[in-house]
């Protein structure tokens, strides 16, 4: 056997969101005709002989008739994922003869990444952009992928990439490598700020409003309680409306969530915060991440943006407490297989629910059929972890027919106040309002005497935890900072302390 039976080509795989170098080895040997994969490869990778096979057919190359052996090394690392199919067929090739060798430490610096239809035509990869942006973290500085993701990778600055849309462009294509040219690195384009209200549709539900405006100028979690009909829905849909842009750092992490879920990959609509509503039958590997492969959940796709959970308390108690984590960390770990995978998780929590199951509990308009049982088997699926690490619950009605012909609420310059409340609040403590550690809340929120009197006074009488407590100061600091207050007054914390509930 020769070294030119031998060949080396380099493509990636996906652990979490995190791209790994893999190197292809593909040797061919004299003896009978066969085909064999070693290195851990999952079912989607090793399915990769048919299609490399008939792909090579249908682009003018031959199948090498020889005793052939693909390695995947490390060979303890599990690999999975059909982006290996054109790094395979490369190394096919180049081993056999059928297209010449790029210079010599060319390969080596190169991942190859895209599946391969039947008919020889390259697919979009899932994780391209991922393993493009953990590229020089593998020893690489460009890549071959397909066509239809050229732009995805655009964003990435410094990454040199040849593209081809068939397998019989491969010769081209490696001839290129040399002298690839580098992306643009240009970041997606911001979008213009919206003109409209973003509470145009809605009449009335002042409240509602105010507790929303409050959420996206501080990051805090809401829970909307009302009967069926009273607009929890329409307006859980506008908080994301009143969420600045994303900075460029966050859209290439959620172009990189995109990447790694198998989603379409947008650049322009990645620089707006996501809005992710899973309806209240989604699974636990659906919800958080989980499955074979490991594959992130709802929580990591809101990362930056919103998760609402509409009819809340449908999931019931063991999906909801599962929340716990992430809402508190700001990440969600798994453990799956020997491994644990780590999947950023900092979103804000949206959830609407009907009071009890019937969904008139307490409401104006039509009474409550439930017995006192199921209303309270109902509303412990909330658990109290769970409810402490909601900041602001606001109680709804529906309001009288007659709102309908109500003017719709004008902006009054709502989203610059919040956009500017969240400025102060990165640039006094490095985050926003609701992630301020404990131990410097008295600090940033100025609590004279009578304030922190009032406080204790609260938290006695309304039988408050600790986080509760805590919880209530950074709203009140968020008040304070819409209003544009230095410090946080009484008149704040009155009305942080008026959206807990017991």
């Amino acid at each position: 056997m020769n070294d030119d039976e031998v060949a080396r080509v380099v493509t990636g795989t996906l652990h979490g969101l995190a791209g790994l170098r893999v190197r292809v080895e593909v040797d061919l040997a004299r003896g009978l005709p066969g085909f064999s994969m070693v290195g851990l490869a999952s079912a989607a990778v090793r399915e990769s002989r048919e299609r490399v096979g008939a792909a090579l057919r249908h682009a003018g190359f031959s199948w090498p008739e020889r005793r052939i052996t693909v390695s995947l090394a490390p060979a303890d690392l599990r690999k999975d994922g059909a982006a290996m199919d054109l790094a395979i067929a490369t190394g096919l090739l180049l081993a056999s003869g059928q297209l010449a060798r790029p210079p010599d430490g060319v390969l080596r610096r190169t991942l190859i990444v895209g599946e391969l239809g039947l008919d020889g035509a390259l697919r979009p990869a899932r994780g391209a952009l991922a393993l493009g942006l953990d590229a020089p973290s593998m020893g690489a500085d460009r890549l071959l992928v397909p066509a239809a993701q050229a732009r995805e990778l655009d964003c990435i600055p410094g990454l040199r990439r040849v593209t081809l849309s068939h397998l019989r462009e491969l010769a081209e294509a490696l001839r290129r490598l040399p002298d690839a040219p580098a992306c643009g690195g240009t970041a997606p384009p911001a979008p213009s700020p919206a003109q409209d209200s973003p509470f145009g549709q809605v009449r009335g539900q002042a409240k509602a409003k105010r507790a929303l405006a409050i959420a996206a100028a501080g990051g805090h979690h809401v829970l909307m309680i009302g009967p069926p009909g009273c607009g929890k829905t329409m307006l859980a849909h506008c908080l994301p409306g009143l969420l600045p842009a994303l900075q460029s750092e966050q859209r290439l992490e959620r172009l990189r969530i995109q990447s790694c879920a198998g989603l379409a990959v947008d650049p322009v609509a990645a620089a707006l915060p996501p809005l992710r509503a899973p309806h209240h039958s989604v699974s636990v590997a659906g919800l958080i991440g989980g499955g074979r492969p490991v594959r992130p959940g709802e929580v990591t796709l809101a990362h930056h943006g919103v998760l609402l959970l509409d009819e809340a308390a449908e999931l019931g108690a063991e999906k909801l407490d599962l929340l716990r984590e992430p809402l508190t960390r700001g990440e969600i770990r798994l453990s799956r297989l020997g491994e644990t995978v780590r999947f950023p998780a900092r979103f804000q929590l949206l959830a609407a629910t009907n009071p009890c199951p019937c969904g008139y509990l307490g409401s104006a308009t039509r009474p409550c059929r439930c017995l006192p049982s199921e209303i309270a088997r109902y509303q412990r699926r909330l658990s109290g972890p769970l409810r402490d690490r909601i900041d602001l619950w606001v109680e709804m009605d529906r309001e009288p027919a007659g709102k309908l012909w109500d003017n719709a609420d004008g902006d009054d310059g709502l989203r610059a106040r919040i956009h500017k409340a969240r400025e102060l609040a990165l640039a006094r403590g490095g985050a926003l309002n609701a992630q301020l550690a404990p131990e410097r809340l008295q600090e940033l929120c100025r609590l004279g005497p009578a304030v922190r009197r009032q406080a204790e006074q609260w938290a006695d009488l309304k039988g408050l935890s600790l986080r509760a407590l805590h919880s209530a100061l950074r709203v009140a600091r968020t008040i304070a900072d819409l209003e544009g207050r230095a410090a946080v007054g009484t008149d704040e914390l009155s009305e942080a302390l008026a959206y807990r509930r017991t």
